[in-house]
């Protein structure tokens, strides 16, 4: 081995280690991302300031993570996501940039002023509307602004609260119920702010839903009531008919004319043949009189002298009697208010699969057949028991067995086996099998032929200096240590064969190559002896 060694040379040495040690390293880049466990996504879509907080807190938890090169996306291994996401979770990150009542945690009350203290009130509410509304599926940031009036002195000064909000969303827009969701979470989280003083806005700048203001407010109250109304029954058609028919197939839709006006009704009734006593009066009086004839005497005017009435004269008594009664004629009122909502006309359409019969062998298509019309007319019977259908005021119901359209994901799949692989498992055989390739490649193609060269003794030469002769009698290179010739060395009777059958060689392969012009010159030749 060591004559081997020092037979090679310092600079083929140098060289078999250089590239056997960038071989090694490759081998253990190879081998080490093979080995590594596969990096899932953490956060996505995050702001600076949660971004750098998230990797402080990562980073003291001893979590490896990597970063995206806009910053904005953070990775940690697969098996240390949901451990790394409750970790976070506990220090309140991510924030998505918004403060919350933990504004108030850090703070000292006895150096705040009430101003300070209602803005960071303020905030901190803004900031919890904004997480809730961060919290749904579709929404993918929030905004919240709020303006909360103070109180005034006079009622009549006094300015409702009004909200403003601005979502940024992951995809398509927001549906009608989602945003009255919204507005109400809102509403109920402030005092004294009403649902339609609520305005929301898109981050392209699309209004979803304004503040209604006097009759728009009372058009849009009508309009929820009504699709109130029209969904709640659908729901409930839609389960009746599902028990029957089984889950998904059965479609039912419902639309109602509802009259918001609102009546009231006030009526008098009199009823002559029926009559009562209200008051009666009655009057009495009894009057007595007596008259003489005699004049006045001085009797008369002293004491003990003699009475007048014992005198002769003319007496008269009279009686009356006043009776009044009054009759009150029968009177009965009645006052009706009817409230807004009444429904004035309702259309029910229900749409009925078939039954579905599943394939008797591998590989065919189930068949599909009407229900029977026994079955349809009990539908038809306790749909519009349910809806409530009257047809004295134009209600219309319409029961229709149909076959649905669906799709392969509707009809079924089979169970994933043991041995079943999705994209990420393929994916990631794909990868280990082109680093194994190119593994293989380094050490047979690039390692493999240094080892042997180096080991194994060295030919004779038979390039440009073999064919000069530059060759030993024992066959070796006649070269000095210097890389000079050894003119001792050459074997003189071995250059001169050399170089004849080289010559001969180049003359054959010119005859091949050039048959036609190689007669010409023969014959030239001949001419000349001649």
């Amino acid at each position: 081995m060591l004559s081997l060694l020092k037979s090679a040379g310092p600079v083929k040495l140098i060289a078999a280690f250089g590239v056997t040690a960038l071989v090694a390293v490759a081998l253990f880049a190879i081998m080490f991302r093979v080995g590594a466990e596969e990096r899932a996504l953490l956060y996505s879509d995050l702001s600076p300031k949660d971004a750098a907080a998230i990797s402080e807190s990562l980073t003291a938890a001893n979590v490896d993570f990597q970063m995206s090169p806009e910053g904005s996306s953070i990775f940690v291994p697969r098996s240390k996501v949901a451990e790394a996401r409750m970790r976070l979770a506990a220090d309140g990150l991510p924030g998505q940039g918004s403060i919350g009542y933990e504004i108030f945690d850090k703070q000292d009350a006895l150096g705040a002023t009430t101003f300070v203290q209602n803005v960071n009130k303020l905030r901190a509410l803004e900031g919890e509307l904004a997480r809730s509304i961060d919290s749904l599926e579709t929404v993918k940031s929030a905004r919240v602004h709020l303006v909360i009036p103070e109180k005034a002195l006079f009622e009549t000064d006094r300015q409702p609260p009004t909200a403003s909000i601005v979502v940024g969303l992951e995809r398509g827009s927001l549906s009608e119920k989602q945003t009255a969701a919204i507005r109400s979470l809102v509403a109920a989280a402030v005092q004294g702010l009403s649902p339609d003083k609520v305005t929301i806005l898109d981050e392209r700048g699309e209004l979803l839903a304004g503040a209604s203001i006097g009759a728009d407010a009372a058009s849009a109250a009508m309009d929820d009531r009504t699709t109130q109304y029209e969904e709640r029954l659908r729901r409930r058609l839609q389960e009746i008919v599902e028990g029957i028919v089984g889950a998904g197939g059965a479609r039912v839709q419902v639309t109602a004319d509802l009259d918001f006006s609102q009546v009231t009704t006030t009526q008098e009734n009199f009823n002559p043949d029926q009559v009562a006593p209200r008051s009666t009066r009655t009057i009495e009086e009894v009057a007595a009189d007596r008259s003489t004839d005699q004049g006045v005497t001085q009797a008369q005017n002293v004491p003990d002298g003699q009475n007048p009435g014992d005198a002769g004269g003319n007496a008269s008594n009279s009686n009356r009697t006043d009776e009044t009664v009054n009759y009150e004629i029968s009177k009965s009122t009645r006052t009706e208010i009817v409230t807004p909502g009444k429904v004035t006309r309702l259309s029910v359409a229900v749409a009925v699969d078939g039954v579905t019969t599943p394939a008797a062998k591998a590989g065919s298509a189930p068949t599909w057949s009407p229900r029977p019309q026994a079955e349809m007319q009990q539908i038809t019977a306790l749909v519009s028991s349910a809806a409530g259908i009257n047809p004295e005021r134009g209600d219309k119901i319409e029961v229709v067995n149909v076959r649905f359209a669906k799709s392969p994901n509707d009809i079924g799949s089979t169970a994933p086996g043991p041995f079943a692989f999705d994209k990420n498992d393929i994916l990631r055989a794909a990868e280990i099998l082109a680093m194994t390739l190119v593994a293989a490649a380094l050490l047979f193609f690039v390692a493999r032929p240094m080892i042997k060269g180096l080991f194994e003794p060295p030919k004779p030469a038979t390039g440009p200096m073999g064919v000069l002769g530059v060759v030993g009698p024992d066959g070796s290179i006649a070269l000095t240590e210097d890389g000079e010739i050894d003119e001792d060395r050459i074997d003189i009777a071995r250059i001169q064969g050399s170089l004849n059958a080289n010559a001969m060689k180049q003359v054959s392969d010119m005859v091949k190559e050039n048959p036609d012009q190689t007669v010409s010159v023969i014959r030239s030749w001949l001419q000349e002896d001649k």
